[in-house]
């Protein structure tokens, strides 16, 4: 009962010292490092005690994982400017000028996001209220954010045990070798590998805070009221739309997938080497959904291994073709994105039911096999389309494990209001196709192509037809 209050303060924590999440950026390729000095050398700006205090941290984040850093981390302190700069980049390198629109019409088409919400500007401030700290994988530099004096030393050094992991990971993996082939590809693949990253960084976290806690060097009260101060700072995420939570899902789901869903024993393990070696195997093999993710039985065990079906583009293409009409924005939601858009519209989100890994699923969402969205737009050709995003329509394939799975999905769906004109098509026995901003006629005549010839399918590399069972 004792390792169950622990655990419970410790996840109410979380929300609150969970630091900058996976914007979307691939570190940039950099040169090979010098060979490491026997310190690191401090940044202008990092008081001498921080330095003494991460070179600590390093080490017990060192002995818990098992893995030894190869060079030493810089340090330093960024304002709220430097911070916000340093934010703007990143987004930027993943939703450039041209992009950014269309993953924002695409959003707002399903329903993640209201017409009245700016994508990047409510990204970015909702990463600089949030973040704590960084790790910059550019510099190599662990960057604590000064908002107007230091947090507690407790608080502090939990913080860094995160980043530095990042920074331990990022020397041991190379995660430019892991991130740059996946990010920024569907919204699904973004959010498998923030879990994997944050997963990695947050599972060691609050082994090192269930550490300090229980050997008495530290006072729980005091993590217990600075959760409580933060939680004030979450009212802004969670009076966000609800698809910006998924950043605290994949820290939370991210360390559930690595310790193959038993976190628990994780938690209560003597050390964090178990997690380390998980997440060379998910780096060298990764997750090929969210849905992986949230039921990491379907990723670790092979009997059980369920990879996600995978939608012919080409063939897709060619049903929707018209002339003017293009196919400007190709994307897929998963089942943690599928989960929000089954969820009641008036249901409030809050910090307590989502520090619980299950509830990032729902009814609705479960049975989820796969999924493939499309956004088309009219003009000349692509290019003038996909920048005007003219007369947009869509069509989404979503495809499920059972007929029961896909009615409740269509069932959930259906309830929550649209933006526009929305139709559900019945494919076989397990699929649902949505049309969005479709006229009668034109999604009649739309229906009837897919039903007679829909797009080819494979699961696990092999052909998959909606009408099987």
């Amino acid at each position: 009962m004792k390792q169950l209050r622990l655990m419970v303060l410790l996840l109410t924590a979380l929300a609150a010292l969970a630091p900058l999440s996976l914007i979307c950026a691939a570190p940039a390729p950099r040169p090979a490092a010098p060979a490491a000095p026997s310190a690191a050398p401090p940044v202008a700006g990092a008081p001498e005690d921080l330095v003494q205090v991460a070179d600590e941290v390093a080490r017990d984040v060192e002995a818990l994982r098992g893995w030894q850093f190869k060079t030493p981390v810089r340090k330093k302190v960024a304002t709220p400017a430097q911070t916000r700069a340093y934010l703007q980049r990143e987004i930027e390198k993943q939703c450039p000028p041209g992009k950014v629109e269309k993953v924002q019409a695409f959003l707002r088409t399903v329903g993640l996001l209201p017409r009245d919400c700016e994508l990047r500007k409510t990204y970015l401030d909702l990463l600089q209220e949030q973040a704590g700290g960084y790790y910059d994988t550019d510099t190599q530099t662990l960057c604590m954010v000064n908002r107007g004096g230091r947090a507690s030393p407790f608080v502090e050094r939990i913080m860094m045990s995160h980043e530095l992991t990042h920074a331990l990971d990022d020397q041991q993996l190379d995660l430019d070798k892991f991130i740059k082939p996946l990010i920024g590809k569907t919204e699904d693949m973004d959010l498998v590998v923030a879990s994997v990253m944050e997963g990695s960084a947050t599972s060691l976290m609050m082994q090192y805070m269930t550490r300090a806690m229980l050997s008495g060097r530290f006072n729980p009260l005091e993590l217990q009221s600075y959760a409580e101060e933060e939680t004030q700072r979450s009212k802004l995420m969670l009076s966000a739309p609800r698809y910006f939570t998924a950043m605290l899902g994949a820290y939370l789901c991210g360390m559930q997938f690595l310790a193959k869903g038993n976190l628990m024993a994780t938690m209560l393990s003597p050390d964090n080497r178990a997690i380390g070696q998980n997440l060379l195997a998910a780096t060298k093999d990764s997750p090929r959904s969210t849905e992986q993710i949230l039921h990491p039985d379907k990723y670790w065990n092979p009997s059980a291994r369920d990879d996600p079906i995978v939608v012919n583009d080409d063939a897709v293409a060619k049903l929707l073709a018209q002339p003017g009409r293009w196919i400007v924005h190709q994307d897929t939601v998963g089942e943690m994105l599928c989960a929000m858009l089954t969820t009641p519209a008036d249901s409030k989100p809050d910090l307590l039911s989502m520090q619980m890994a299950d509830s990032w699923t729902t009814p609705g969402a479960s049975g989820w096999g796969g999924d493939r969205f499309y956004l088309l737009a009219s003009g000349p050709n692509a290019d003038v389309a996909g920048k005007t995003l003219r007369d947009s329509k869509a069509v989404w394939f979503t495809l499920w494990d059972t007929p029961a799975d896909r009615d409740e999905f269509i069932q959930a769906y259906e309830k929550n209001p649209s933006d526009g004109p929305r139709a559900l098509f019945r494919l076989g026995n397990l699929g649902a196709v949505v049309f969005f901003g479709f006229d009668d006629a034109g999604r009649k005549a739309l229906e009837q192509r897919i039903e007679k010839s829909p797009p080819p399918m494979l699961k696990g590399g092999k052909p998959w037809s909606p009408w099987a069972l």
